[in-house]
């Protein structure tokens, strides 16, 4: 059921702030926000379904994250893209969203997923061995866990692509 309206209660169970964010600024744009079943979380890689004019999209919503656990801040320059996750299945890349929202300090980057996916593979070089500290994952594998394969790729790249929307966290 898509819900119009902003229900405290619901982000209260949601638990993540950069969820939160996310949906006040999907109603603020328009959106009816319904949140995902579990196994659609967990299997699917999709938090939540947005709905304007009959026409419903699923998204999966990336915080922001570090290069690494131990620096002190963000870094909002480079993004971090799954391909394998922590128990070696596909990563989000190949989940089923429609959108993947990256937050950001002072927006979110609503990308489409499928041409986020080709721009990873075109940019990450697969055939190098593995980086062997997080800040060497520029266009290249890290494996933070055994199986999990992620990588890190200039935000500025994603922003190039045609389908990558700009919503501006002012007020958040």
């Amino acid at each position: 059921m898509f819900t119009h309206q902003y229900d405290k209660r619901s982000a209260a169970n949601i638990g993540s702030r950069a969820e939160r964010i996310f949906i006040s600024l999907a109603v603020k744009n328009g959106f009816e926000v319904s949140p995902s079943k579990v196994s659609e979380n967990k299997i699917n890689h999709i938090d939540f379904f947005l709905k304007k004019e009959n026409v419903i999209k699923s998204v999966d919503v990336k915080a922001r994250k570090k290069l690494s656990a131990y620096d002190a801040s963000y870094n909002d320059d480079w993004t971090w893209v799954e391909f394998k996750n922590a128990n070696g299945f596909k990563g989000w890349l190949y989940g089923d969203a429609d959108y993947i929202a990256f937050e950001k300090e002072r927006a979110f980057l609503m990308v489409d997923r499928i041409s986020l996916l080709r721009l990873s593979e075109s940019l990450v070089d697969k055939s190098k061995d593995f980086a062997k500290r997080s800040s060497d994952a520029k266009y290249r594998i890290y494996q933070r866990r055994d199986q999990e394969e992620i990588s890190l790729i200039k935000t500025s790249d994603i922003k190039k692509l045609k389908r990558c929307t700009i919503w501006e966290k002012d007020g958040f």
